[in-house]
C-alpha cells in the first residue's frame, strides 16, 4: 500500500497553480495524499480555496531579478513553511521555487521533484545573470530527487552544461490538458462560408512570433481575400520584448489582424478557427497548441524547442521554420490549399495525440508513479 504523503505544490503565482496544476492536485488528493498550494497570493488564491485546497502565501518571491538578500529571505521562508507543514515532498515549478525551494527542502530533509517548464532569454543568453543562474541550478539540482523537463532540448542543455545528472532527469509532456473541457464536442457545427480562419493565442511578445504572424498575414491577404487572421492575448507591458500598442493598432487598422484582447476562456475562439497558429521562438511545451489539438484543430507551429515536440509534422499538425515569415506564410498557404477531407483527418489525428500523449491523466500519472517510488 502506497504511503499517504503530505505534499507541497510550489510555484511563483497562485495563477500558475490554479491554471496548470489543479488537475494534478485533485489526482493526488484522490490517491489519498494531503496537498497544500504554496505561492505568492493573487486573485487565484481564493479559487484554490474554493476547491478545498489549502493555500499558503509566500511573501518574499519576486518573479524578476536577483537580489541575494531577498533570495536568502525567500529560501528561509520556504524552509520555514516546509518545516511547519511537515511536508514529505515538494513538487516545484518555475525558476525560484526550483532553486531556492530545493535548497530549503535539503535543509528540512524534504524530498523535492522539480519541473523545468521552459528556458527564458536570460538563461540562454551569455551574460552574468545567465552564469549566476547556471551555478544556482547546478547547486540546487544536486540535491533534487528528480528533475523533469517538458522537452528534450531543454533536458540536453542542462545535462550538457552539467547542471543536472542525466540519471535524475525525465521528460513530462507538458502540464496536462483537460481533454474533457477542451473537446470538439464543445463546438457547435461550423457553417461553411468558404473563409479560412487562423487564430494565434499568446502574450503579445516578439519571441512568441507575433511579428511573423502579422507579416505572414499581410502577405497571404495580398493574394487571398477569403482568409481571416485572429489574435487573442494581452500586451505584457513589463516585458522588454512586448509589441507596441501602436503596432497592434496599425495591424488592426490595415485589416491584417482581428484582435480580441484577452479571454479567460479561449474555447469559443478555438471553435471558430480552422487552424491554430503559434510561431514561437521557444517553449517548454506550447499549451495553446495542445489545447487546439485537444479540440480537434489542425495547428501550425515553429520547429523550435518544445513546439516541434507538440505535433507530428504532416500528421497531427504542421511545422514552419522558426522566426521565418516566408516559411510561416508558405505553411499558411499550404493549409488553405488542402482539401477538406485531409484537414478533417489532421484534426482527428491531433485530438488522438492530445488524448494519448498530452492529457491531464497521462501527465498526472507520471507524478503519481514518481511519488509512489519515493
Amino acid at each position: 500500500m502506497t504511503k499517504k504523503l503530505h505534499i507541497g505544490i510550489v510555484a511563483n503565482t497562485a495563477f500558475n497553480i490554479y491554471n496548470f496544476r489543479l488537475g494534478l492536485i485533485k489526482a493526488l488528493q484522490q490517491e489519498g495524499h494531503h496537498v497544500v498550494a504554496i505561492a505568492p497570493t493573487d486573485t487565484y488564491a481564493e479559487l484554490l480555496k474554493e476547491n478545498q485546497i489549502e493555500f499558503i502565501e509566500v511573501k518574499n518571491l519576486a518573479r524578476k531579478g536577483t537580489n541575494p538578500l531577498n533570495d536568502f529571505k525567500l529560501m528561509n521562508e520556504f524552509r520555514r513553511i516546509y518545516k511547519q507543514q511537515q511536508l514529505d515532498v515538494v513538487l516545484q515549478y518555475t525558476i525560484k521555487p526550483n532553486i531556492y525551494g530545493t535548497l530549503a527542502a535539503r535543509l528540512t530533509n524534504t524530498h523535492s521533484i522539480c519541473t523545468v517548464t521552459g528556458l527564458g532569454y536570460t538563461f540562454l543568453n551569455d551574460s552574468i545573470a545567465s552564469k549566476v543562474a547556471h551555478r544556482l541550478y547546478r547547486l540546487a539540482f544536486s540535491f533534487a530527487d528528480k528533475v523533469l523537463f517538458q522537452n528534450t532540448d531543454d533536458l540536453e542543455i542542462f545535462v550538457s552544461n552539467k547542471l543536472v545528472s542525466r540519471q535524475k532527469t525525465q521528460i513530462v509532456p507538458g502540464s496536462g490538458i483537460d481533454t474533457v473541457r477542451f473537446s470538439p464536442e464543445f463546438c457547435a457545427p461550423k457553417t461553411d462560408d468558404e473563409i479560412t480562419r487562423f487564430l494565434m493565442i499568446g502574450r503579445l511578445l516578439k519571441d512568441k512570433g507575433v511579428y511573423e504572424y502579422a507579416e505572414a498575414a499581410r502577405q497571404v491577404l495580398a493574394k487571398n481575400k477569403n482568409v481571416e487572421f485572429h489574435l487573442l492575448g494581452d500586451i505584457d507591458n513589463d516585458n522588454p520584448s512586448a509589441i507596441k500598442k501602436e503596432e497592434l493598432d496599425a495591424w488592426i487598422k490595415d485589416g491584417i489582424l482581428q484582435y480580441h484582447g484577452y479571454a479567460k476562456d479561449t474555447r469559443p475562439y478555438i471553435c471558430r478557427a480552422d487552424c491554430v497558429v503559434l510561431p514561437s521562438y521557444r517553449e517548454g511545451m506550447p499549451r495553446v497548441i495542445l489545447e487546439g489539438m485537444a479540440m480537434g484543430k489542425p495547428c501550425i507551429t515553429s520547429d523550435a524547442p518544445g513546439c516541434k515536440d507538440a505535433v507530428v509534422d504532416g500528421e497531427s499538425g504542421f511545422l514552419c521554420k522558426t522566426a521565418d515569415t516566408h516559411s510561416l506564410a508558405q505553411s499558411i498557404r499550404n493549409f488553405i490549399s488542402l482539401d477538406k477531407t485531409y484537414k478533417k483527418q489532421i484534426g482527428i489525428n491531433a485530438r488522438k495525440r492530445a488524448e494519448s500523449v498530452f492529457s491531464q491523466h497521462a501527465v498526472n500519472m507520471i507524478y503519481v508513479k514518481l511519488l509512489a517510488k519515493l
